[in-house]
């Protein structure tokens, strides 16, 4: 009888937990996807600029001080360079919560843009005191 009260114990305990766990995965859903294709433009405009704000601190001098990052589009993957100083926790952060938006955004703006084709980055060059990303030239694959 002992075992019995235990083993129900258990049974209710496990399904509790699996409950809890199950309620808790509910803040894995999108936060965007709720939002109007105006809300998404503006937040995605102003994501944008905070991120390229963060990853680009310093005036490029030298392209060595740089690397490369990528996110998403409204034309699928691209990339931007980044400063070396950057805490790259905080970048990455911040480009995980800029595509969760492209996610949504992105089929909502794809049937009306024309996007370049991917290309690969090859390095990064310092224009102007702006660190740029040089790519691969489409013609030469």
């Amino acid at each position: 009888m002992k075992n019995l009260s235990v083993l129900g114990i258990t049974s209710l305990l496990a399904c509790t937990m699996l409950f809890v766990v199950c309620k808790s995965e509910s803040h894995l859903e999108n936060p965007y996807k709720e939002k109007t294709e105006k809300e998404l433009e503006t937040l995605s405009n102003e994501k944008y600029s905070e991120i390229i704000a963060l990853a680009s601190p310093k005036e490029c001098t030298d392209p060595e001080d740089w690397k490369i990052i990528d996110i998403q589009t409204v034309c699928g993957t691209s990339h931007i360079p980044y400063h070396r100083s950057v805490d790259k926790m905080t970048l990455q952060n911040m480009i995980n919560d800029y595509n969760k938006l492209m996610e949504i955004y992105q089929p909502m703006m794809a049937p009306r843009i024309n996007c370049t084709p991917y290309q690969k980055p090859l390095d990064i060059i310092c224009k102007e005191g702006k660190a740029a990303i040089k790519y691969e030239d489409p013609q030469t694959n």
